[in-house]
């Protein structure tokens, strides 16, 4: 449909320089899209009234026989991106039944008793997702519109709390799951885990196939419950995990074949040492780390015949490091090796390919650069974090109409 529009105003500047002309055009954009969403929705209204069947309906059922009651009626406010304006609610009376109905929403797109489109709270959801809610505020105000901190808020949960996450059963059988602590009001430093399971993509990178809050020690089953059924439509499934034993608690499955992943391996060993009271860069500190090191350096493809050798090769110097440690009375790290050497080369075991990366700590590192931004709830933590993994990840966003179908011409 064309839509004739004319805008005039008088607008002073005190000289032609570029910023003055910026804050003036700030000023009067509101007014602008105010006047143009005004005149478009009684366009559109005048052109409903005259179809067959109206694009709404009364309660009675009828959508054909309406007339006119006002185009003027008691002023709506809508939030849009570009700010809040305010619109006028066109009435009309059905001549079925004699009851009046307000339009307005109807033809623009908006949810009855609701400020603003889905297409709209997508948005804002993203933008607070992706910067703390009062930087928000402030870049939306710097370009001009005026939305608050408690809008994008609210537009957080609720956009966030409807994403769901699932596997693809078109991606790799394999995945890497992960937590990392997350800042809770009421509750002394991390109060709580975030728990994120990702799954690899055939062409290179990842995709969140889940995501739960909740204890250090539990919540993993809540994650995995609803994958349980994707997950056994593979053959086989890989699970690379950090060696948690509360994350093989929350998923059992017959097809999942667990690993330890051997980017981990090196790092909590150093902890290991710190506790067993090994002095960072000593002798024996620098033995144990080079030949874990060692151990855990595989090569991506090797052909088949090898594997047996290196499986054979790569136990023996573990067994031999655990015997060291026993020997120099590390007793930390010995337990802790011990109860890593079932698991770290079982893809390799199946032919699989036994290189692992933590690939989720990248995911992690997404997570930290927002959610160390002040503390929160569980809930809140939880659809922020939807959000912007979906998007950075999931390939989410906020879905705006198609650029192509709106033409303009300059008269």
């Amino acid at each position: 449909m064309k839509i004739e529009c004319n805008f005039n105003y008088s607008v002073e500047v005190e000289e032609c320089n570029i910023d003055y002309l910026t804050s003036g055009f700030k000023q009067i954009q509101e007014m602008v899209f105010t006047d143009f969403a005004k005149t478009s929705l009684e366009q559109f209204g005048d052109s409903a009234m005259k179809e067959a069947a109206k694009p709404f309906c009364c309660t009675c059922g009828n959508n054909k026989d309406f007339i006119w009651k006002t185009k003027d009626a008691k002023p709506m406010k809508i939030t849009t991106i570009r700010g809040e304006i305010e619109l006028p609610q066109m009435q009309v009376q059905c001549k079925s039944c004699g009851k009046k109905m307000f339009i307005s929403r109807a033809l623009l797109g908006i949810e009855k008793y609701q400020k603003m489109s889905l297409t709209t709270q997508k948005m804002l959801a993203l933008v607070g997702a992706l910067t703390p809610f009062r930087v928000a505020e402030k870049i939306l105000g710097m370009v001009g519109i005026g939305i608050d901190r408690m809008k994008v808020w609210r537009c957080v949960q609720k956009v966030g709390k409807a994403i769901v996450f699932d596997l693809d059963p078109e991606e790799l059988p394999c995945g890497e799951a992960d937590g990392t602590g997350i800042p809770i009001i009421g509750i002394k430093k991390r109060g709580q885990e975030l728990k994120v399971f990702i799954q690899k993509k055939i062409g290179g990178g990842v995709r969140i196939a889940g995501l739960a809050i909740g204890k250090y020690d539990a919540g993993w089953d809540k994650l995995f419950a609803p994958l349980r059924e994707t997950i056994m439509s593979f053959e086989n499934f890989l699970l690379v995990t950090d060696g948690d034993t509360s994350i093989f608690n929350g998923i059992k499955c017959v097809n999942v074949i667990l690993q330890r992943c051997l980017w981990h391996i090196p790092h909590q060993l150093k902890h290991c040492l710190w506790a067993d009271k090994v002095k960072r860069k000593s002798a024996d500190w620098l033995e144990i780390i080079g030949k874990i090191y060692n151990i855990v350096s595989l090569r991506s493809y090797m052909e088949t015949d090898d594997i047996d050798a290196l499986l054979l090769a790569k136990r023996t110097q573990l067994n031999s490091l655990i015997t060291l440690c026993a020997e120099r009375g590390y007793n930390g790290c010995e337990s802790y090796l011990t109860n890593a050497r079932p698991d770290m080369f079982s893809a390799l075991e199946k032919r699989l390919n036994g290189k692992s990366s933590s690939l989720a700590e990248r995911v992690m590192r997404t997570v930290n650069m927002r959610v160390n931004v002040g503390k929160w709830t569980p809930q809140g933590a939880l659809n922020a974090m939807n959000l912007r993994l979906a998007h950075y990840y999931n390939d989410w966003r906020p879905g705006e109409p198609d650029a192509k179908g709106v033409k303009i011409v300059r008269l």
